[in-house]
């Protein structure tokens, strides 16, 4: 069967949260989009009680909002009004507050079925931009000034030729397979437990980050006065965890969670899903960009996988529709210039965020007596010196260091191309 030729500015591989937002940002610009999806987006469902959900940093609430999503998206997300960051068993706390920060809120919780439905009704409706789902990545090649891409879709067989390749798929990406590039991997010997349950207590905005000796536990405000638990644990505790009854596991999470919110009422499904630390030795080759779970996974704790991926994914848009203005330069996406003004920008955020949930995981890991005392100290001291919050509630709001231009609310493109459009 003869393949489907198409030519296309860039190509997406990986039509989750990320992809999906990148061709949603690169369809208002005058590139052309190709998207490469393994699922079937007409079996996305309206958001239910058992859904997971994800932590949306004040960065990010901008980047949808000035993407057009938001006002789709703002009946189903719960603000984050507090913090409340503890040890089970040891003394000190440190609480963030919005009202402290001056903000709103800290953050927004939405459950990801309706990310997905916002999304996928956004991206029928953009010009330039081709979606092909579900599909199936058979090929990778390069020839000349193209990445070649070859999918089957249904019963067809399509060739696609691009400046630029974006590889969104995820932590097992075939993109990164296939293009030989290594990724340093740790294992953390853990899974993490998910699930929604009501309260005795309405959270009112609350979130909790408490950290056992069998890993962490956070407790997150969503929607109808419910709130989503991600729950750590080792591989074998979990497993043993997950076969207990429901009333048996509420009993255990309460023990671990303690009673702030009252009573656990309610426990819906349980899903365990592998923890692993997962980084690409490179997120930029010849002709392509890594983002998403294919560049860099995270461990869940404090909530910043996903939020490091929008900020790229807004640099990346953002350096891609620069890309079109400079003058006297042909607008090629995939050009060197391109790949490395990308990669200068987000490498320093890449690390930083890196090091901090991996270095948590560690600090909270280690069970000497000293150490303990010290992480009691730390919390104390952390929670009486406002400089200190405030810096880590601006990384984890995502608006430190240099900020894309949707996560402070401007149109991606520059205002130059829209003083000409309006002329």
């Amino acid at each position: 069967m003869s393949a489907t030729e198409l030519d296309c500015d860039v190509a997406i591989v990986g039509g989750g949260l990320a992809g999906s937002v990148l061709a949603h940002a690169l369809a208002q610009t005058p590139l052309s989009i190709v998207l490469v999806e393994a699922r079937d987006p007409t079996g996305l469902k309206q958001p239910s009680f058992d859904d997971r959900a994800t932590a949306l940093a004040n960065g990010s609430q901008r980047i949808l909002e000035s993407l057009g999503l938001w006002a789709g998206l703002r009946g189903a997300a719960e603000p984050i009004r507090s913090i409340h960051i503890s040890e089970r068993g040891r003394f000190g706390a440190a609480r963030i507050l919005a009202s402290e920060e001056d903000v709103p809120s800290l953050g927004y919780l939405v459950e990801n079925r309706a990310l997905g439905v916002a999304l996928w009704a956004a991206l029928k409706e953009a010009p330039r931009l081709r979606c092909l789902a579900p599909a199936k990545l058979e090929s990778l090649s390069q020839t000349g000034e193209h990445r070649v891409v070859e999918v089957e879709a249904g019963e067809g067989r399509y060739r696609i030729r691009a400046r630029l390749l974006v590889a969104a798929d995820g932590v097992h990406s075939r993109v990164r397979e296939e293009l030989g590039i290594q990724a340093r991997a740790n294992d953390y010997g853990q899974s993490a437990i998910i699930l929604n349950c009501l309260t005795e207590v309405p959270h009112a905005g609350r979130a909790y980050e408490r950290f056992t000796s069998g890993g962490a536990l956070a407790c997150l405000p969503l929607s109808q006065d419910r709130v989503a638990f991600v729950w750590t644990l080792a591989q074998r505790a979990a497993e043993r965890i997950l076969e207990l009854d429901e009333a048996r596991f509420r009993d255990a999470l309460q023990d671990v969670f303690g009673y702030r919110l009252g009573r656990l009422l309610n426990v819906g499904r349980r899903s365990a899903y592998p923890l692993l630390r997962v980084h690409s030795a490179t997120h930029v080759a010849a002709r392509t960009v890594l983002i998403g779970s294919a560049a860099i996974n995270l461990h869940p704790v404090a909530g910043q996988g996903f939020n490091l991926a929008l900020r790229d994914v807004a640099a990346l848009a953002e350096v891609l529709s620069d890309t079109l203005e400079l003058p006297g330069v042909s607008a090629d996406p995939g050009s060197a210039e391109a790949l490395q003004r990308y990669r200068a920008w987000r490498s320093g955020d890449q690390r930083r965020v890196a090091a901090f949930t991996h270095g948590l995981i560690r600090f909270f890991g280690v069970e000497s007596p000293p150490v303990k005392l010290s992480r009691g100290i730390g919390l104390m001291l952390f929670d009486l010196l406002p400089g200190a919050k405030t810096a880590l509630a601006r990384q984890a709001m995502g608006l430190a260091g240099t900020v894309p231009r949707l996560a402070r609310g401007l149109p991606l493109s520059p205002p130059r191309r829209a003083d000409r459009a309006r002329g």
